[in-house]
């Protein structure tokens, strides 16, 4: 049996004609009567109980449509902070891998250093072994050869430290030169000069007459 709809006009027509009919005095009505005022009481009622039960349903699809949208903004943000999130994770690990490459590179360059400095003594060392009649000055600014050369820086040393030596006219330098041959920009001291005399017994006598002193000086200095 399909349920027929009535319109808010004709069920507050019912109504109204329930409530007068109510008013009357029912010792005067007849039991036919009675019936029809009860008949369209249960009537208005079964007409309001529907209409409440539609409002009900149109206010329960409409929250359910809420719920739905804000289930699905929800859905939305929590992908957007998993997109997020993954992508910080994938920037701290790259900043992560940089910051290994830095070190390791900073740990590279100090070992590359240290073998420099290592090598660079090494051959210091068998420079000055294979070379019996050399003498090595350090200390002195890269500038004072300038002009004189380095045999000139020696002379001067000798002359100054030495001055009975420095007049003897047997004491012969066969080449001086500053060592490394290059000039490191970034080193902050001065290269040092390798002097190499003619003769063994000349540089015996230079170290002889310096050990006789405490330090030696160059232009005062």
């Amino acid at each position: 049996m399909t349920k027929r709809k009535n319109s808010p006009q004709k069920n507050l027509q019912e109504i109204t004609t329930a409530n007068e009919l109510i008013k009357k005095d029912l010792n005067n009505i007849t039991e036919s009567e009675f019936r029809i005022i009860v008949i369209k009481l249960i009537a208005g009622l079964e007409n309001s109980i529907e209409d409440s039960r539609e409002s009900v349903a149109t206010e329960i699809k409409g929250l359910r449509n809420s719920h739905e949208e804000l289930k699905n903004a929800l859905n939305e943000m929590h992908n957007k902070m998993e997109t997020t999130t993954a992508r910080l994770e994938e920037a701290e690990e790259r900043i992560g891998e940089l910051e290994d490459k830095v070190m390791e590179k900073e740990e590279a360059e100090k070992k590359r250093d240290k073998k420099i400095q290592e090598y660079e003594g090494k051959i210091r060392e068998l420079s000055d072994t294979l070379k019996r009649n050399n003498i090595r000055i350090i200390g002195i600014p890269e500038e004072e050869e300038r002009g004189k050369g380095a045999e000139g820086v020696l002379e001067e040393i000798i002359a100054e430290n030495f001055p009975e030596l420095g007049k003897e006219k047997g004491i012969e330098i066969q080449e001086a030169q500053r060592t490394p041959f290059r000039h490191n920009l970034n080193r902050s001291s001065a290269r040092h000069i390798i002097v190499k005399l003619a003769k063994y017994k000349d540089k015996e006598k230079i170290l002889k007459a310096a050990r006789g002193k405490r330090a030696l000086t160059y232009k005062g200095r």
